[in-house]
Formats: structure tokens, C-alpha cells, sequence
């Protein structure tokens, strides 16, 4: 399994506490006969049984800085799961925001598909409210959107696995109300020369856990990641960023930016962990927040792990009121004080803009940014 941190170094074991844990709430015995009755396909129902066992055994975390300490599943509704599945199934296994919420969308998934990309692929999906589980074997290039709405309870699970000379690219546009909370797992496994995009946007007032995780098995690939956030309200967004570098030359980049207003909370966990043995590897984290009131907050923990001399690693995080300096200067050339504010905030949102008009899907952001100028 793909651990977030990897607590071994030669013959030393580093110790880590782990998290309170509850299971009030989870799904029974129950609701694995339902689910089982309606999966026909013996693949999944045999993946599904094989992952139940573990599943047992663990609870769901008490997470301190999500204020999560309780839970209540939806009702369990089958819709569609992996049904063109004809072989034994072999998923990456991976940690995620916590193991229970992978393996709660490997086992109770209304929703999801498996696909395998030969040529050339577009996909558009939506899930609201849902526990889904998608996986996508890349042999060509993959361009996937996804959109995740969250009024009450989600959690949302992607995997991908992208062969040699594969081009990726991901759009997560993860919309959350006040009041909910919302998991997002996606793990991608990356082989020789794969170009990989990923726009990972986060908007609302919801309390979100996400996890993105990419490990560069192969040689000479390049990994872009983009993190934005618009937090609002009692919003907190706990997300984490794992790059795993392992074969040689490979390029990886976090660049994170957002704004936060009224109560809202970013907590950013960025991980650079550069392997023994993968050379001339470059390694780059950044992370910027702009605060939109006094109430507002950005935690950053950035981590950079480097087990090899020859490589280029960096990492910086910095969070801020406006400039008013930049605010002022603007006044001075004829804008009142709103447009000022909409031109640095629409700046920063910009390059995100141009490249979701692709898909006729700039009005989310564009929309969501008035709440923030007014």
C-alpha cells in the first residue's frame, strides 16, 4: 500500500500517534448483503468481499482540525459499479486522507467506472452527495473533468494508472455548501515520459478532506499540479499533496493559490519525497493565500523528504491581507476600491479561467469570485 509517509529508513522505524477513532455511524453487515445483491459482476463482488475484511477493523478518524467527530452515511443506493470489469481486479492500494475513506468507496460505491484509454479519451462526470470510485488505465491521453458537489455527505475516490508516453490531464472542480463535509482520495501512478496536468479547485463553505497523490515510478516525466481555493463562511479546507519521486529526471510541481473570507480555514500539507536513486529529479512546492478578513486562516506544512544528493528541491508558503499598496495604486489610476479588489483577485483566478472556458465551465469560478468583491 501507498503510505503518505514512509516511516522506515534503513533498520529505523519512525513512531507516529495515531488518530482517535469512532465507528458510530458506518454502514453494517446489512448493507454489504445489499450491496453484494446488487453487484452482478463476480470481479467486483470479489474485490468488494476481499476489502470488507480490513474494512471492519478500522474506524473513522477524529479529525481534530476538521472538527470531525461523528458521522452518519447516506442510505446505501446501488446505481452502477465497475459493471465492464472481465478480469481480476488489481487497484493501486494507497492511504489517502485516512485508509477508511478509501476503502469505504471501494466497498459501498453507488458509482464509478473503470476505463482503459487505448487512443484518445474526454470524460465529463458529476457527483452530488455521492460515494463513488473511478478508475482510468491511460495508454493515450486522458481528459477528464470532474465535478463534485457536496450539500450534505460525499466521498469521491479516483485512481489512475498512466503508462509509458500517456498525457493526463484532471480538472477537479470541488463545490461544497455550508454545513457539509466531503472526501476526495486520487492516487496516480506514473510511468516513462507522461505528462501530467492536474487543476484541483476548491470552492464553499464546506469542510473538505482532500488527498492527491502521484508517484513517478518511471523516468522523465513531468508532473504539474494546481491547487485553488475560494473558502467561505465556517469553511476548512484540509488538503494534501503528496509528489513521490522514484525513477530518474522526473519534474514535479505544487503551486497553490486561494483566497479566504469570513471564517474560512486552508490547511496545506505538501510533500516532496524524493527517493533514493532518482537523480537529477526537480522538486518544487509553493503556496499563496490571500486573507479577506481579520477571522480567516492558512496553516501550511510543507515537508520535503530528499534521499538522493543529485536533485533541485524547493519549497515556500506565504498568506497575506491585500496589498493595499496594490489597491491604492490602482485608486490612483480612476478604479474605486471594489474594482481594485476584483482586479488582484481575478488575477490570481486568471490562467484558471482561460482554461476551464475550454469546457464551458468559467462561470463556476467567475460566480463564485463576486462573492468575494462585494
Amino acid at each position: 500500500m501507498e503510505k503518505n509517509l514512509e516511516l522506515f529508513l534503513d533498520n529505523e522505524k519512525a513512531v507516529v500517534s495515531v488518530p482517535k477513532q469512532f465507528f458510530e455511524g458506518d454502514y453494517t453487515e446489512k448493507d454489504l448483503e445489499r450491496a453484494l445483491s446488487s453487484i452482478e459482476n463476480k470481479f467486483v463482488r470479489k474485490y468488494v468481499l476481499e476489502k470488507y475484511s480490513e474494512y471492519t477493523k478500522i474506524g473513522f478518524p477524529i479529525w481534530k482540525r476538521l472538527k470531525i467527530n461523528s458521522l452518519s452515511l447516506p442510505e446505501y443506493k446501488y446505481e452502477g459499479y465497475f459493471k465492464g470489469v472481465e478480469e481480476d481486479l488489481d487497484l493501486i492500494d494507497f492511504e489517502g486522507t485516512h485508509r477508511k475513506y478509501v476503502l469505504l468507496s471501494d466497498i459501498f460505491s453507488s458509482m464509478g467506472e473503470y476505463i482503459k484509454v487505448d487512443n484518445e479519451k474526454d470524460v465529463k462526470v458529476e457527483y452530488i452527495d455521492r460515494i463513488t470510485n473511478d478508475v482510468y488505465k491511460v495508454n493515450g491521453k486522458l481528459v477528464l473533468v470532474r465535478i463534485l458537489k457536496t450539500n450534505n455527505f460525499s466521498n469521491n475516490t479516483l485512481r489512475v494508472v498512466a503508462e509509458d508516453n500517456a498525457e493526463v490531464e484532471i480538472y477537479n472542480i470541488h463545490v461544497s455548501e455550508e454545513n457539509s463535509f466531503s472526501v476526495d482520495n486520487i492516487f496516480i501512478m506514473v510511468e516513462d515520459k507522461v505528462q501530467v496536468k492536474v487543476r484541483d479547485i476548491y470552492i464553499g463553505g464546506g469542510k473538505v478532506a482532500g488527498y492527491l497523490g502521484v508517484k513517478m515510478n518511471g523516468n522523465e516525466s513531468n508532473v504539474d499540479v494546481k491547487p485553488y481555493f475560494l473558502g467561505s463562511k465556517s469553511a476548512i479546507f484540509d488538503l494534501q499533496y503528496l509528489l513521490r519521486f522514484v525513477g530518474l529526471e522526473n519534474k514535479g510541481s505544487i503551486k497553490a493559490e486561494g483566497a479566504l473570507s469570513d471564517e474560512a480555514k486552508v490547511v496545506f500539507r505538501g510533500i516532496l519525497d524524493l527517493k533514493r536513486g532518482a537523480k537529477n529529479s526537480e522538486a518544487e512546492e509553493m503556496e499563496r493565500c490571500i486573507l479577506l478578513s481579520k477571522d480567516s486562516k492558512m496553516e501550511a506544512i510543507p515537508s520535503l523528504l530528499v534521499d538522493e544528493n543529485e536533485v533541485t528541491a524547493s519549497h515556500a508558503a506565504s498568506s497575506a491581507p491585500l496589498d493595499e499598496d496594490a489597491i491604492f495604486y490602482l485608486m490612483s489610476r480612476g478604479f474605486n476600491r471594489k474594482e481594485a479588489k476584483s482586479f488582484i483577485l481575478n488575477g490570481i483566478f486568471e490562467n484558471l479561467i482561460n482554461e476551464l472556458s475550454v469546457f464551458g465551465l468559467e462561470e463556476v469560478v467567475k460566480n463564485a469570485l463576486k462573492k468575494y468583491i462585494e
